[in-house]
């Protein structure tokens, strides 16, 4: 089975029920085949063929999915982009995986024509307009408009999409999952979160993100249900928009939570549909946890996972045994294990590297053959994550092998940071980290050395990130110093950094 074969399933069962919601329109199932159909037929008619890579920049919208699912018929491979990305950002992803195509909205056009004529193999550019089309684009209604044909014949071994997660050297890698990582995946997580026809899920992270796209997209079209999107995450608005969408499971990450707590109670809708919240993306706290459940009346599931594994890995289920600042146990089909530094398994109760194996886990890296060595050893995908376990076979995540930073549920690796900002020509050494933030999460901040007798202020480093990274990845702060702190071997002890900014920050501020 593929992806497109598991849409096709369920429209078959219930061709007329609801699949989409947006804005003020709706879309049956059998109106998003039919459309998914067109799409990869003029797919095809653009001469691009099985195995393809086919980049979608898109916020949440219909056309984000009818594009997946038509690639997919079309036996090509989905090349999700982020939507804050920078050009440079942009122009290395659509370089690595060889895009042949994108298809995009009016608000990215500049970005997109800038870096055509950097991306020789980038031979279409299809456009979501309510206008016309500029030069060699191809309208996406029209697109939609061509006559079905045959499906080319697909394993569900075949790569079904790459998606892109941050590196430690500061390049993002390409994770292939395959149509049966994605399925398996979604299967695993409809029978832990008890997931059914009639539930209706809100897509409010964006689609370009593991985590939304198998639990907001794939696992509500694998059982029959509905998803309704929205292009963004607004406290208030959101807050009503599960109201009146009748949503019965809501996906986010802890920082959306807690800023829906601080809406005025008598602002706040009933949330009569709305049974389960799924938190992912990073630690929730336990007084969010606590009060979001008192506040309106639903039950939290804590889950974690990784793009490499599809990406959800454990989940502290709603139903059930519950633990407040437990991840949970593994889902169905999945093993984990944790090990000590030579690879042996540790006993629970201690810290050790948390390992997976099942079927949700990737083929491995595009192009990164040594990078997939390292992660994906004897059928065992190493995180990086330590955790510890308890006798109910319950993880604690303890803390990150990986010095990877969190804003808001998205992922910044250090080595991003640091390599922009040691473009700069006064820039000796540099360090980022993640310094804890109340409304994020984590926010990033980095400590620079300027080399001798040169200058630079912080404004005009942070400007610099600002033109190379996206938004939520440029420094909160910039750290001018004389030296890093470093240890016996000459490694930045980043720790001692994130804790000097946050005693700066605790301090009071003199009258």
């Amino acid at each position: 089975m593929t992806i497109y074969d598991m849409l096709v399933r369920s429209a078959a069962g219930t061709p007329g029920a609801p699949l989409i919601g947006y804005r003020e329109q709706t879309y049956s199932y059998a109106q998003v085949q039919a459309l998914v159909d067109g799409c990869a037929a003029g797919l095809a008619a653009l001469r691009l063929r099985k195995r393809a890579r086919v980049a979608v920049l898109l916020p949440n919208c219909p056309p984000f999915i009818i594009a997946y699912f038509a690639i997919n018929r079309l036996g090509a491979t989905v090349v999700p982009l982020n939507v804050l990305y920078r050009p440079d950002e942009a122009r290395f992803i659509l370089a690595d995986s060889e895009a042949e195509a994108i298809i995009t909205a009016e608000p990215f056009r500049p970005l997109v024509a800038a870096l055509r004529p950097h991306l020789p193999r980038l031979q279409h550019v299809v456009m979501v307009t309510d206008g016309d089309v500029a030069g060699d684009e191809v309208d996406f209604r029209t697109l939609c408009r061509h006559a079905p044909h045959a499906a080319p014949a697909q394993s569900e071994r075949e790569t079904a999409v790459i998606l892109y997660t941050s590196g430690t050297t500061g390049r993002p890698k390409g994770a292939m999952l395959t149509n049966a990582n994605l399925i398996a995946n979604a299967h695993s997580c409809s029978g832990v979160l008890d997931v059914t026809p009639g539930d209706c899920l809100l897509s409010a992270l964006p689609l370009f993100h593991a985590f939304a796209a198998t639990v907001t997209m794939l696992l509500p079209i694998l059982v029959g249900g509905r998803i309704h999107l929205t292009e963004r995450f607004v406290p208030a608005h959101t807050l009503q928009l599960l109201e009146d969408a009748g949503v019965t499971i809501f996906a986010g990450v802890p920082s959306m939570f807690g800023l829906m707590l601080q809406i005025p109670r008598d602002h706040r809708p009933s949330l009569a549909a709305l049974r389960t919240c799924i938190s992912g993306g990073a630690p929730l706290p336990p007084d969010v946890w606590t009060a979001f459940e008192a506040a309106f009346d639903v039950r939290m599931a804590e889950g974690y996972g990784l793009t490499e594994a599809a990406p959800v890995v454990s989940v502290n289920p709603p139903l059930g045994l519950r633990k407040v600042g437990s991840i949970g146990p593994a889902i169905p089909d999945v093993a984990l294990k944790l090990i000590d530094a030579r690879g042996r398994a540790v006993p629970d109760g201690e810290i050790g590297e948390l390992c997976v194996r099942g079927p949700n886990v990737m083929k491995g890296y595009l192009n990164r053959r040594a990078e997939t060595k390292d992660v994906l050893r004897r059928g065992w995908l190493h995180t990086g994550d330590l955790a510890r376990r308890d006798e109910d076979g319950y993880l604690f995540i303890v803390g990150r092998k990986k010095e990877l930073i969190i804003v808001g549920g998205l992922n910044v690796y250090p080595g991003e940071v640091e390599r922009v900002l040691v473009e700069h020509p006064a820039v000796l050494e540099v360090a980022a980290y993640g310094v804890s933030d109340p409304s994020r999460g984590e926010a990033v901040w980095a400590s620079v050395v300027l080399r001798p007798d040169s200058a630079a202020t912080e404004k005009e480093l942070q400007a610099l990130c600002r033109e190379k990274l996206a938004n939520y990845k440029v420094p909160r702060g910039i750290d001018i110093r004389t030296e890093l702190p470093k240890n016996a071997l000459g490694k930045v002890m980043r720790h001692l950094l994130s804790q000097e900014i946050v005693a700066r920050q605790s301090r009071p501020t003199p009258v």
